[in-house]
Protein backbone atom coordinates (compact mmCIF):
# COMPACT_ATOMS: atom_id res chain seq x y z
CA UNK A 1 0.00 0.00 0.00
CA UNK A 2 3.41 2.16 0.41
CA UNK A 3 2.81 3.54 3.54
CA UNK A 4 6.14 4.34 6.14
CA UNK A 5 6.37 3.16 9.05
CA UNK A 6 6.93 6.19 11.73
CA UNK A 7 10.40 5.72 13.29
CA UNK A 8 9.31 7.63 16.71
CA UNK A 9 6.45 5.08 17.03
CA UNK A 10 6.02 2.02 15.51
CA UNK A 11 2.11 1.75 15.67
CA UNK A 12 1.94 5.26 13.22
CA UNK A 13 1.84 4.65 9.68
CA UNK A 14 1.98 7.14 6.66
CA UNK A 15 1.53 8.10 3.43
CA UNK A 16 0.98 11.49 1.51
CA UNK A 17 -1.33 13.12 3.58
CA UNK A 18 -2.83 9.73 5.18
CA UNK A 19 -2.08 8.37 8.90
CA UNK A 20 -2.97 5.13 10.18
CA UNK A 21 -2.32 4.12 13.47
CA UNK A 22 -2.73 0.83 14.59
CA UNK A 23 -2.84 -0.88 18.38
CA UNK A 24 -3.21 -5.12 18.20
CA UNK A 25 -6.86 -4.74 16.38
CA UNK A 26 -7.44 -1.20 16.60
CA UNK A 27 -7.13 1.03 13.53
CA UNK A 28 -7.52 4.97 13.64
CA UNK A 29 -7.35 6.05 9.61
CA UNK A 30 -6.91 9.98 9.30
CA UNK A 31 -6.02 12.90 6.48
CA UNK A 32 -6.96 16.16 5.24
CA UNK A 33 -9.30 14.42 2.32
CA UNK A 34 -12.16 12.63 2.82
CA UNK A 35 -11.38 10.95 -0.22
CA UNK A 36 -7.91 9.62 0.36
CA UNK A 37 -9.37 8.75 4.06
CA UNK A 38 -12.17 6.75 2.45
CA UNK A 39 -10.06 4.88 -0.82
CA UNK A 40 -7.45 3.84 2.20
CA UNK A 41 -9.97 2.18 4.34
CA UNK A 42 -11.60 0.24 1.30
CA UNK A 43 -8.02 -0.76 0.29
CA UNK A 44 -8.16 -2.04 3.99
CA UNK A 45 -11.51 -3.62 3.59
CA UNK A 46 -9.88 -5.49 0.74
CA UNK A 47 -6.97 -7.20 2.51
CA UNK A 48 -8.82 -7.31 6.75
CA UNK A 49 -11.52 -8.04 8.07
CA UNK A 50 -13.26 -4.28 9.09
CA UNK A 51 -15.61 -2.47 10.41
CA UNK A 52 -15.74 0.43 9.89
CA UNK A 53 -17.30 2.82 12.68
CA UNK A 54 -17.90 6.49 10.69
CA UNK A 55 -15.86 9.80 10.06
CA UNK A 56 -16.10 10.88 13.74
CA UNK A 57 -14.73 9.89 16.87
CA UNK A 58 -14.31 11.31 19.85
CA UNK A 59 -12.26 8.85 21.91
CA UNK A 60 -9.49 6.39 21.04
CA UNK A 61 -8.07 3.49 23.34
CA UNK A 62 -9.15 5.73 26.18
CA UNK A 63 -7.67 8.92 24.51
CA UNK A 64 -10.38 11.70 24.06
CA UNK A 65 -10.49 13.21 20.86
CA UNK A 66 -12.00 16.88 20.41
CA UNK A 67 -11.75 18.54 16.34
CA UNK A 68 -12.91 22.06 15.15
CA UNK A 69 -14.31 22.90 12.41
CA UNK A 70 -10.93 23.59 11.03
CA UNK A 71 -9.90 20.61 11.18
CA UNK A 72 -7.62 20.60 14.33
CA UNK A 73 -7.44 17.97 16.69
CA UNK A 74 -6.98 17.81 20.12
CA UNK A 75 -6.05 14.67 21.64
CA UNK A 76 -6.28 14.46 26.00
CA UNK A 77 -6.65 11.66 28.47
CA UNK A 78 -8.76 13.34 31.64
CA UNK A 79 -9.29 10.64 33.38
CA UNK A 80 -5.59 9.08 33.68
CA UNK A 81 -4.33 12.52 35.07
CA UNK A 82 -6.94 12.88 37.50
CA UNK A 83 -6.13 9.28 38.16
CA UNK A 84 -2.31 10.04 38.48
CA UNK A 85 -3.26 12.92 40.90
CA UNK A 86 -5.58 11.40 43.09
CA UNK A 87 -5.18 7.89 43.16
CA UNK A 88 -1.67 7.15 43.09
CA UNK A 89 -0.11 11.17 44.41
CA UNK A 90 -2.48 10.88 47.19
CA UNK A 91 -3.46 14.72 46.17
CA UNK A 92 -7.11 14.30 45.92
CA UNK A 93 -8.14 16.63 49.52
CA UNK A 94 -4.54 18.28 48.16
CA UNK A 95 -5.62 22.21 48.67
CA UNK A 96 -4.44 24.21 45.77
CA UNK A 97 -1.47 27.04 45.52
CA UNK A 98 -0.26 29.26 42.63
CA UNK A 99 3.27 28.22 44.33
CA UNK A 100 3.61 25.30 46.60
CA UNK A 101 6.70 26.84 48.26
CA UNK A 102 8.35 29.95 49.26
CA UNK A 103 10.73 30.64 46.73
CA UNK A 104 13.30 31.91 49.69
CA UNK A 105 13.11 28.08 51.68
CA UNK A 106 16.27 26.43 51.61
CA UNK A 107 16.24 22.89 51.39
CA UNK A 108 18.54 20.55 53.32
CA UNK A 109 19.62 17.26 53.40
CA UNK A 110 17.61 14.95 56.49
CA UNK A 111 20.62 12.64 57.54
CA UNK A 112 18.98 12.41 60.48
CA UNK A 113 15.38 10.37 58.89
CA UNK A 114 14.55 7.40 57.92
CA UNK A 115 16.31 6.35 54.30
CA UNK A 116 13.49 6.33 51.66
CA UNK A 117 12.38 2.64 50.44
CA UNK A 118 9.53 3.64 48.14
CA UNK A 119 11.27 3.65 45.16
CA UNK A 120 8.90 1.68 42.83
CA UNK A 121 5.98 4.59 43.47
CA UNK A 122 8.24 6.63 41.93
CA UNK A 123 9.06 4.74 38.99
CA UNK A 124 5.65 3.89 38.64
CA UNK A 125 4.95 8.19 38.77
CA UNK A 126 7.11 8.51 36.16
CA UNK A 127 6.10 6.08 34.39
CA UNK A 128 2.37 7.39 33.94
CA UNK A 129 3.39 10.52 32.93
CA UNK A 130 5.31 9.30 30.24
CA UNK A 131 1.50 8.22 29.16
CA UNK A 132 0.32 11.92 29.37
Amino acid sequence: MGFKQCLADQCVWKKDSIVIIVYVDDCLVFGNEKGDVDSTVEMLGRLFDITDEGETIEEYLGVKIDHDSDGNFRMYQPHLLKRIINVILGMDKANEHSMPALTTTDLTKDSNGPARTESWEYRSMIGMLNFL
